[in-house]
């Protein structure tokens, strides 16, 4: 009977109704996989560049003051070389980096913009900042016997404040007496995370310590790098026992936040981004479905004659319906292999040009981001293929109620 099915799809008894059913069906199948391919590797990827950005600017999880949970000013806790040592042994971390929060004011001539400055060390990775510099470079903090005076600012600061690199810029601090400390522009980079990017600057930690009168081994937290996002649950389940209880030398208590815990709004998007993919999903495969359904009735329709003939002939009801299922398994591959060719296509060409962009300060990107899950696109093309066959079957029934004698004089 595959013989027969490959008969009829080479062209061996098609008629002009059925050619173009055939057409339309694969048609309708290579748009509904296309369609399913971009929406994965797009939203995928979407999901991979976003958590990796706010990862890389505050840790997938941080250990803080308590307090920071329920209030909106910086409190210190201690972070001492030992416990950054002790959270490294923890599996999956790859890196632990202190930081410092305290509120500020820049300005220049021409403005003037309220600001957090991140105080940072030597422990800190800049390669996340590097990648994204617009100008100038990212100094070396942390070193030397005194507090360096560079300061890092975001492209939308600079564009406010009317500054570049190279420049000085005064720095005003409001605690029960004003106090102000000159600083000089050596970089400027851009996140594209406008919340991020509009209030956050990055200077030598030890001048935030000094502005914040903490002590040398008080800090806003310690940031830890994971080496897989997924690794989360794991790594947070060990911390928060590590840390359940704990004091510090000062009589603060430790909290373990997670980067979802930080930017519930922006990983409420992410996951609503995945309900959105199902939706895609389900609609294209329904589609596929209907136009596989509608070609294969009419092709049993214009084949009537040749049914009855092969009835005649001793070929059972079974027999007739796996030669249509053999005919609509390979129109549904016909029709994925062309809609994965055009899809893997389109999204090299975003991949390798970007040639599709985006509003930065809606999107987070510039340009629209393109993954590609091998499993993913795998699973889904078989999926697709195992639905249309198997609803397919239902048509297929129609070869039972064709008589042999009736269906022969049929024109």
């Amino acid at each position: 009977m595959y013989f027969v099915a490959k008969r009829i799809y080479h062209g061996g008894e098609v008629g002009r109704a059925s050619a173009s059913a055939v057409r339309i069906a694969t048609a309708g199948v290579a748009v509904g996989i296309l369609v399913m391919i971009i929406s994965i590797c797009v939203t995928i990827g979407f999901q991979r560049e976003i958590k990796g950005r706010v990862a890389s600017l505050v840790g997938h999880i941080q250990v803080v003051n308590s307090e920071t949970l329920y209030r909106n000013t910086p409190a210190p806790i201690e972070v001492s070389d030992s416990l950054c040592q002790e959270i490294s042994s923890l599996p999956g971390v790859v890196h632990v980096q202190r930081f410092a929060l305290c509120m500020g004011m820049l300005k220049t001539d021409n403005a003037f913009r309220g600001i957090y400055f991140r105080g940072v060390d030597s422990t800190f990775d800049p390669s996340f900042l590097a990648d994204n510099l617009v100008s100038g470079s990212v100094p070396s903090f942390g070193l030397g016997d005194t507090p360096s005076d560079s300061i890092l600012i975001s492209a939308s600061m600079a564009s406010v404040l009317q500054i570049e690199v190279g420049q000085k810029v005064y720095a005003y601090f409001f605690d029960k007496t004003l106090r102000a400390r000159r600083f000089i522009v050596s970089g400027v980079f851009q996140t594209n995370m406008a919340d991020f990017d509009g209030k956050m600057c990055y200077a030598d930690v030890r001048t935030v310590q000094r502005l914040s009168k903490w002590e040398a081994d008080q800090y806003s937290g310690a940031e830890i790098m994971l080496d897989d996002f997924n690794a989360m649950d794991s790594v947070s389940a060990n911390l928060s026992a590590m840390f359940f209880m704990r004091e510090d030398a000062y009589g603060q208590y430790y909290a373990t936040p997670r980067v979802d815990d930080l930017f519930p709004q922006v990983f409420s998007w992410l996951t609503l981004l995945d309900t959105n993919v199902v939706a895609i999903l389900i609609l294209m495969i329904c589609v596929a479905s209907v136009t596989m359904v509608s070609g294969l009735l009419i092709i049993i329709l214009e084949r009537t004659r040749f049914i009855g003939v092969m009835k005649a002939m001793g070929a059972t009801n079974r027999q007739l319906r796996s030669v249509f299922l053999y005919l609509s398994a390979m129109i549904v591959m016909r029709g994925l292999f062309y809609g994965n060719a055009v899809a893997l296509l389109l999204l090299f060409i975003q991949k390798m040009t970007g040639i599709i962009a985006l509003d930065p300060e809606s999107y987070y990107l510039s340009q629209v981001p393109v993954y590609f899950p091998v499993w993913s696109i795998a699973l889904v093309n078989v999926v697709t293929l195992v639905v249309c066959v198997l609803v397919l079957v239902i048509p297929t029934h129609v070869v039972s109620r064709i008589h042999p004698a009736r269906s022969i004089r049929f024109e």
